[in-house]
Protein backbone atom coordinates (compact mmCIF):
# COMPACT_ATOMS: atom_id res chain seq x y z
CA UNK A 1 0.00 0.00 0.00
CA UNK A 2 1.93 3.01 -1.23
CA UNK A 3 1.60 6.00 1.07
CA UNK A 4 2.29 9.54 -0.08
CA UNK A 5 5.14 10.67 2.09
CA UNK A 6 4.08 13.86 3.86
CA UNK A 7 7.66 14.71 4.64
CA UNK A 8 10.16 15.76 2.05
CA UNK A 9 12.00 12.79 0.61
CA UNK A 10 15.62 12.22 1.49
CA UNK A 11 18.17 13.88 -0.81
CA UNK A 12 18.82 10.67 -2.73
CA UNK A 13 15.33 10.72 -4.22
CA UNK A 14 14.70 14.45 -4.21
CA UNK A 15 12.98 15.95 -7.23
CA UNK A 16 11.46 19.36 -7.88
CA UNK A 17 7.82 20.17 -7.29
CA UNK A 18 5.03 17.79 -6.46
CA UNK A 19 6.98 14.89 -7.94
CA UNK A 20 9.31 15.16 -4.98
CA UNK A 21 6.59 13.86 -2.67
CA UNK A 22 6.15 10.53 -4.38
CA UNK A 23 4.38 7.54 -2.89
CA UNK A 24 6.47 5.42 -0.58
CA UNK A 25 5.69 1.79 0.12
CA UNK A 26 6.09 0.30 3.62
CA UNK A 27 8.22 -2.52 2.24
CA UNK A 28 10.85 0.03 1.23
CA UNK A 29 11.96 0.09 4.85
CA UNK A 30 13.86 -3.06 3.86
CA UNK A 31 16.82 -2.38 1.50
CA UNK A 32 15.92 -5.42 -0.61
CA UNK A 33 12.73 -3.73 -1.81
CA UNK A 34 14.40 -0.48 -2.84
CA UNK A 35 16.24 -1.99 -5.78
CA UNK A 36 13.23 -1.62 -8.10
CA UNK A 37 12.04 1.78 -9.27
CA UNK A 38 8.66 2.96 -7.93
CA UNK A 39 5.69 2.45 -10.23
CA UNK A 40 2.00 1.43 -10.17
CA UNK A 41 2.66 -2.21 -11.07
CA UNK A 42 5.50 -2.56 -8.59
CA UNK A 43 3.38 -1.02 -5.81
CA UNK A 44 0.50 -3.38 -6.57
CA UNK A 45 2.84 -6.36 -6.27
CA UNK A 46 4.39 -4.96 -3.08
CA UNK A 47 0.93 -4.40 -1.59
CA UNK A 48 -0.04 -7.99 -2.35
CA UNK A 49 3.09 -9.21 -0.60
CA UNK A 50 2.50 -6.88 2.38
CA UNK A 51 -1.15 -8.01 2.65
CA UNK A 52 -0.06 -11.66 2.63
CA UNK A 53 2.39 -11.03 5.46
CA UNK A 54 -0.38 -9.33 7.45
CA UNK A 55 -2.62 -12.35 6.82
CA UNK A 56 0.08 -14.65 8.19
CA UNK A 57 0.47 -12.42 11.27
CA UNK A 58 -3.27 -12.38 12.03
CA UNK A 59 -3.54 -16.12 11.43
CA UNK A 60 -0.66 -16.69 13.85
CA UNK A 61 -2.43 -14.51 16.44
CA UNK A 62 -5.63 -16.49 15.96
CA UNK A 63 -3.77 -19.77 16.39
CA UNK A 64 -2.04 -18.59 19.56
CA UNK A 65 -4.88 -16.84 21.34
CA UNK A 66 -8.05 -18.22 19.71
CA UNK A 67 -9.77 -21.57 19.67
CA UNK A 68 -8.12 -24.38 17.67
CA UNK A 69 -9.45 -24.38 14.13
CA UNK A 70 -8.61 -25.40 10.63
CA UNK A 71 -5.56 -23.17 10.08
CA UNK A 72 -5.61 -23.54 6.31
CA UNK A 73 -9.25 -22.47 6.04
CA UNK A 74 -8.67 -19.74 8.59
CA UNK A 75 -5.66 -18.46 6.65
CA UNK A 76 -7.67 -18.40 3.41
CA UNK A 77 -10.39 -16.29 5.02
CA UNK A 78 -7.90 -13.93 6.67
CA UNK A 79 -5.94 -13.77 3.40
CA UNK A 80 -9.05 -12.62 1.51
CA UNK A 81 -9.87 -9.99 4.12
CA UNK A 82 -6.24 -8.80 4.22
CA UNK A 83 -6.13 -8.36 0.45
CA UNK A 84 -9.37 -6.35 0.38
CA UNK A 85 -8.30 -4.22 3.35
CA UNK A 86 -4.78 -3.67 2.02
CA UNK A 87 -5.90 -2.68 -1.45
CA UNK A 88 -8.64 -0.45 -0.02
CA UNK A 89 -5.97 1.44 1.92
CA UNK A 90 -3.80 1.40 -1.22
CA UNK A 91 -6.56 3.03 -3.32
CA UNK A 92 -7.43 5.55 -0.61
CA UNK A 93 -3.83 6.72 -0.36
CA UNK A 94 -3.69 7.02 -4.15
CA UNK A 95 -6.83 9.15 -4.13
CA UNK A 96 -5.56 11.24 -1.22
CA UNK A 97 -2.30 11.76 -3.09
CA UNK A 98 -4.27 13.44 -5.88
CA UNK A 99 -7.05 15.16 -3.92
CA UNK A 100 -5.26 16.43 -0.80
CA UNK A 101 -2.76 19.24 -1.47
CA UNK A 102 0.82 18.30 -0.73
CA UNK A 103 1.16 21.25 1.65
CA UNK A 104 -1.65 19.77 3.78
CA UNK A 105 -0.08 16.32 3.75
CA UNK A 106 3.26 17.75 4.87
CA UNK A 107 1.89 20.08 7.54
CA UNK A 108 2.70 19.03 11.11
CA UNK A 109 -0.88 19.55 12.27
CA UNK A 110 -2.42 17.30 9.61
CA UNK A 111 0.09 14.61 8.63
CA UNK A 112 -0.63 12.46 11.68
CA UNK A 113 -4.37 12.65 10.96
CA UNK A 114 -3.47 11.64 7.43
CA UNK A 115 -1.67 8.57 8.76
CA UNK A 116 -4.47 7.65 11.18
CA UNK A 117 -7.74 8.28 9.35
CA UNK A 118 -7.03 6.69 5.96
CA UNK A 119 -6.07 3.23 7.36
CA UNK A 120 -9.18 3.21 9.60
CA UNK A 121 -11.46 4.06 6.67
CA UNK A 122 -9.61 1.48 4.55
CA UNK A 123 -10.19 -1.27 7.13
CA UNK A 124 -13.93 -0.60 7.26
CA UNK A 125 -14.14 -0.45 3.47
CA UNK A 126 -12.06 -3.62 3.07
CA UNK A 127 -14.21 -5.53 5.60
CA UNK A 128 -17.36 -4.55 3.77
CA UNK A 129 -15.93 -5.49 0.35
CA UNK A 130 -14.58 -8.84 1.61
CA UNK A 131 -17.90 -9.73 3.25
CA UNK A 132 -19.69 -8.82 0.02
CA UNK A 133 -17.30 -10.91 -2.07
CA UNK A 134 -17.78 -13.91 0.22
CA UNK A 135 -21.54 -13.24 0.30
CA UNK A 136 -21.47 -13.10 4.09
CA UNK A 137 -24.52 -10.96 4.54
CA UNK A 138 -24.65 -11.65 8.28
CA UNK A 139 -21.13 -10.33 8.80
CA UNK A 140 -21.88 -7.32 6.64
CA UNK A 141 -24.88 -6.53 8.79
CA UNK A 142 -22.95 -7.15 12.00
CA UNK A 143 -20.32 -4.61 10.93
CA UNK A 144 -22.68 -1.78 11.87
CA UNK A 145 -23.47 -3.11 15.33
CA UNK A 146 -21.57 -1.83 18.36
CA UNK A 147 -19.78 -5.16 18.77
CA UNK A 148 -18.87 -5.34 15.07
CA UNK A 149 -17.63 -1.77 14.86
CA UNK A 150 -15.52 -2.27 17.99
CA UNK A 151 -14.01 -5.44 16.55
CA UNK A 152 -13.19 -3.74 13.26
CA UNK A 153 -11.84 -0.71 15.07
CA UNK A 154 -9.46 -2.93 17.05
CA UNK A 155 -8.17 -4.43 13.80
CA UNK A 156 -7.88 -0.94 12.31
CA UNK A 157 -5.89 0.25 15.31
CA UNK A 158 -3.51 -2.70 15.01
CA UNK A 159 -2.92 -2.00 11.31
CA UNK A 160 -2.60 1.72 11.95
CA UNK A 161 -0.15 1.03 14.77
CA UNK A 162 1.99 -1.07 12.44
CA UNK A 163 1.97 1.65 9.80
CA UNK A 164 2.75 4.30 12.40
CA UNK A 165 5.64 2.23 13.74
CA UNK A 166 7.03 2.20 10.20
CA UNK A 167 6.31 5.78 9.18
CA UNK A 168 6.96 7.82 12.32
CA UNK A 169 10.70 6.97 12.50
CA UNK A 170 10.99 7.30 8.75
CA UNK A 171 9.20 10.64 8.77
CA UNK A 172 11.57 11.97 11.40
CA UNK A 173 14.61 10.59 9.61
CA UNK A 174 13.44 12.04 6.27
CA UNK A 175 12.91 15.47 7.80
CA UNK A 176 16.31 15.32 9.49
CA UNK A 177 17.89 14.39 6.16
CA UNK A 178 16.12 17.26 4.44
CA UNK A 179 17.30 19.73 7.08
CA UNK A 180 20.85 18.40 6.75
CA UNK A 181 20.64 18.59 2.93
CA UNK A 182 19.33 22.16 3.09
CA UNK A 183 22.09 23.16 5.50
CA UNK A 184 24.66 21.54 3.25
CA UNK A 185 23.18 23.25 0.17
CA UNK A 186 23.26 26.61 1.94
CA UNK A 187 26.87 26.00 3.00
CA UNK A 188 27.86 25.02 -0.55
CA UNK A 189 26.09 28.07 -1.99
CA UNK A 190 27.76 30.35 0.54
CA UNK A 191 31.16 28.81 -0.18
CA UNK A 192 30.59 29.18 -3.92
CA UNK A 193 29.65 32.84 -3.51
CA UNK A 194 32.64 33.41 -1.27
CA UNK A 195 34.95 31.70 -3.76
CA UNK A 196 33.53 33.79 -6.61
CA UNK A 197 33.96 36.97 -4.57
CA UNK A 198 37.55 36.00 -3.74
CA UNK A 199 38.30 35.29 -7.39
CA UNK A 200 36.83 38.63 -8.46
CA UNK A 201 38.88 40.39 -5.81
CA UNK A 202 42.04 38.53 -6.78
CA UNK A 203 41.51 39.27 -10.47
CA UNK A 204 40.99 42.94 -9.64
CA UNK A 205 44.28 42.93 -7.74
CA UNK A 206 46.25 41.65 -10.75
CA UNK A 207 45.10 44.42 -13.14
CA UNK A 208 48.08 46.23 -14.79
CA UNK A 209 49.67 48.32 -12.06
CA UNK A 210 51.93 50.21 -14.42
CA UNK A 211 49.16 52.33 -16.00
CA UNK A 212 49.86 55.52 -14.07
CA UNK A 213 53.63 55.16 -14.43
CA UNK A 214 53.24 54.72 -18.18
CA UNK A 215 51.04 57.81 -18.52
CA UNK A 216 53.52 59.81 -16.47
CA UNK A 217 56.31 58.59 -18.75
CA UNK A 218 54.31 59.61 -21.83
CA UNK A 219 53.81 63.10 -20.38
CA UNK A 220 57.55 63.45 -19.83
CA UNK A 221 58.26 62.50 -23.47
CA UNK A 222 55.66 64.64 -25.21
CA UNK A 223 57.98 67.63 -25.65
CA UNK A 224 61.34 65.88 -25.92
CA UNK A 225 60.41 62.79 -27.97
CA UNK A 226 56.87 63.19 -29.32
CA UNK A 227 57.18 60.22 -31.72
CA UNK A 228 58.11 57.86 -28.86
CA UNK A 229 55.30 59.30 -26.72
CA UNK A 230 52.81 58.72 -29.57
CA UNK A 231 53.97 55.12 -30.03
CA UNK A 232 53.62 54.52 -26.29
CA UNK A 233 50.07 55.86 -26.36
CA UNK A 234 49.24 53.64 -29.35
CA UNK A 235 50.55 50.56 -27.57
CA UNK A 236 48.75 51.57 -24.37
CA UNK A 237 45.46 51.79 -26.28
CA UNK A 238 46.08 48.32 -27.74
CA UNK A 239 46.87 47.05 -24.26
CA UNK A 240 43.74 48.54 -22.69
CA UNK A 241 41.56 47.11 -25.48
CA UNK A 242 43.10 43.67 -25.00
CA UNK A 243 42.62 43.98 -21.23
CA UNK A 244 38.95 44.87 -21.66
CA UNK A 245 38.35 41.92 -23.99
CA UNK A 246 40.01 39.53 -21.53
CA UNK A 247 37.87 40.63 -18.58
CA UNK A 248 35.46 37.73 -19.07
CA UNK A 249 35.41 34.75 -16.73
CA UNK A 250 37.43 32.84 -19.29
CA UNK A 251 39.55 33.72 -22.32
CA UNK A 252 41.67 32.02 -24.91
CA UNK A 253 45.40 31.60 -24.67
CA UNK A 254 45.76 33.50 -27.95
CA UNK A 255 43.87 36.50 -26.54
CA UNK A 256 46.12 36.54 -23.50
CA UNK A 257 49.20 36.41 -25.70
CA UNK A 258 47.93 39.44 -27.64
CA UNK A 259 47.57 41.24 -24.32
CA UNK A 260 51.06 40.15 -23.32
CA UNK A 261 52.62 41.34 -26.60
CA UNK A 262 51.01 44.76 -26.20
CA UNK A 263 52.31 44.97 -22.64
CA UNK A 264 55.84 43.90 -23.58
CA UNK A 265 55.90 46.30 -26.54
CA UNK A 266 54.97 49.11 -24.17
CA UNK A 267 57.58 48.16 -21.59
CA UNK A 268 60.21 47.84 -24.34
CA UNK A 269 59.52 51.42 -25.43
CA UNK A 270 60.14 52.49 -21.85
CA UNK A 271 63.19 50.32 -21.11
CA UNK A 272 64.75 50.30 -24.57
CA UNK A 273 67.54 47.80 -25.19
CA UNK A 274 67.55 46.70 -21.55
CA UNK A 275 64.58 44.40 -22.25
CA UNK A 276 64.44 41.51 -24.70
CA UNK A 277 61.53 39.12 -24.92
CA UNK A 278 60.09 36.22 -26.88
CA UNK A 279 56.83 34.29 -26.99
CA UNK A 280 57.02 30.72 -28.28
CA UNK A 281 53.58 29.11 -28.36
CA UNK A 282 52.42 26.56 -30.96
CA UNK A 283 49.50 27.99 -33.00
CA UNK A 284 47.27 25.00 -32.19
CA UNK A 285 47.30 25.98 -28.50
CA UNK A 286 46.06 29.53 -29.08
CA UNK A 287 42.30 28.68 -29.16
CA UNK A 288 42.46 26.86 -25.80
CA UNK A 289 40.30 28.37 -23.06
CA UNK A 290 42.26 29.45 -19.98
CA UNK A 291 41.49 31.56 -16.90
CA UNK A 292 41.81 35.34 -17.46
CA UNK A 293 45.00 37.18 -16.48
CA UNK A 294 46.98 33.95 -16.25
CA UNK A 295 50.31 35.08 -17.75
CA UNK A 296 50.15 38.83 -17.22
CA UNK A 297 50.93 38.91 -13.46
CA UNK A 298 53.83 36.49 -13.90
CA UNK A 299 55.46 38.58 -16.65
CA UNK A 300 54.83 41.79 -14.71
CA UNK A 301 56.47 40.20 -11.69
CA UNK A 302 59.50 39.15 -13.73
CA UNK A 303 60.04 42.62 -15.16
CA UNK A 304 59.26 44.66 -12.06
CA UNK A 305 61.27 42.60 -9.57
CA UNK A 306 63.79 40.79 -11.76
CA UNK A 307 64.80 42.84 -14.80
CA UNK A 308 64.08 46.52 -14.05
CA UNK A 309 66.28 46.59 -10.94
CA UNK A 310 69.13 44.94 -12.88
CA UNK A 311 71.46 47.49 -14.47
CA UNK A 312 72.10 45.34 -17.54
CA UNK A 313 68.44 44.44 -17.89
CA UNK A 314 67.56 41.01 -19.20
CA UNK A 315 65.07 38.99 -21.20
CA UNK A 316 61.75 37.27 -20.66
CA UNK A 317 60.79 34.11 -22.54
CA UNK A 318 57.23 32.80 -22.55
CA UNK A 319 56.55 29.25 -23.75
CA UNK A 320 53.60 26.89 -23.80
CA UNK A 321 53.34 23.16 -24.43
CA UNK A 322 50.92 20.31 -24.05
CA UNK A 323 51.88 17.67 -21.49
CA UNK A 324 49.36 14.83 -21.58
CA UNK A 325 46.08 16.25 -20.25
CA UNK A 326 47.70 19.45 -19.00
CA UNK A 327 48.69 22.79 -20.49
CA UNK A 328 52.11 23.89 -19.21
CA UNK A 329 53.04 27.57 -19.40
CA UNK A 330 56.51 28.81 -18.53
CA UNK A 331 57.79 32.35 -17.92
CA UNK A 332 61.57 32.46 -17.60
CA UNK A 333 63.58 35.62 -17.00
CA UNK A 334 67.26 36.43 -16.66
CA UNK A 335 66.74 38.98 -13.90
CA UNK A 336 68.14 39.10 -10.40
CA UNK A 337 66.62 35.78 -9.33
CA UNK A 338 64.31 34.69 -6.53
CA UNK A 339 66.46 35.56 -3.51
CA UNK A 340 67.53 38.97 -4.75
CA UNK A 341 64.02 40.06 -5.78
CA UNK A 342 62.40 39.77 -2.38
CA UNK A 343 61.54 43.44 -2.04
CA UNK A 344 60.19 44.19 1.47
CA UNK A 345 58.21 47.11 0.00
CA UNK A 346 56.33 44.85 -2.39
CA UNK A 347 52.78 43.82 -1.57
CA UNK A 348 53.56 40.36 -2.92
CA UNK A 349 50.02 39.93 -4.26
CA UNK A 350 50.75 38.78 -7.81
CA UNK A 351 51.87 35.16 -7.58
CA UNK A 352 50.08 34.28 -4.30
CA UNK A 353 46.81 35.58 -5.75
CA UNK A 354 47.36 33.68 -8.98
CA UNK A 355 48.01 30.51 -6.98
CA UNK A 356 44.80 31.12 -5.01
CA UNK A 357 42.82 31.61 -8.23
CA UNK A 358 44.17 28.38 -9.68
CA UNK A 359 43.28 26.49 -6.49
CA UNK A 360 39.75 27.93 -6.53
CA UNK A 361 39.28 26.92 -10.17
CA UNK A 362 41.03 23.53 -10.35
CA UNK A 363 41.89 22.41 -6.83
CA UNK A 364 44.93 20.13 -6.82
CA UNK A 365 44.73 19.61 -10.60
CA UNK A 366 46.63 22.88 -11.17
CA UNK A 367 50.12 23.87 -10.04
CA UNK A 368 52.32 26.96 -9.89
CA UNK A 369 56.02 26.35 -9.33
CA UNK A 370 58.64 29.07 -8.82
CA UNK A 371 62.27 28.02 -9.25
CA UNK A 372 65.72 29.37 -10.14
CA UNK A 373 66.47 29.84 -13.82
CA UNK A 374 69.83 28.87 -15.30
CA UNK A 375 72.24 30.62 -15.41
CA UNK A 376 70.38 33.43 -13.65
CA UNK A 377 66.89 34.67 -13.00
CA UNK A 378 63.58 33.03 -12.16
CA UNK A 379 61.43 30.40 -13.84
CA UNK A 380 57.69 30.21 -13.13
CA UNK A 381 55.79 27.17 -14.41
CA UNK A 382 52.00 27.02 -14.48
CA UNK A 383 50.18 23.76 -15.15
CA UNK A 384 46.40 23.69 -15.68
CA UNK A 385 44.11 20.91 -16.98
CA UNK A 386 43.34 21.09 -20.66
CA UNK A 387 39.75 22.18 -21.30
CA UNK A 388 37.34 19.41 -22.28
CA UNK A 389 36.93 18.98 -26.01
CA UNK A 390 33.61 20.30 -27.39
Amino acid sequence: MPIADPAHPPPGCAMEGEAAHRSWHPLEMFPFFTRWSPGPLRDLVYTFFFNTVMALVFTAFAALFGEPANLVRQFVVVFIFSQFIGYAIHVLYRIADVVIPSAVRRATATRWVYFLVIPIIGVFAGYWLAATALDWNAMRAEMFTARGMLSILVVACIITGILMAIFVPRDRAARAQVRAARDEARAIAAEKEATLARMQLLEAQVEPHFLYNTLAHVVSLIDAEPDVAKRMLDRLIVLLRATASSANRSSTLGAQLDLLRAYLDLITLRMGSRLKWSIDVPPELSPLSVPPMLLQPVVENAIKHGIEPKIAGGRVDVTARRDGEALVLTVADTGLGIRATRDPRSTGLGLPNLRARLTALYGTAAALVVADNEPTGTRVTISVPLPAAD
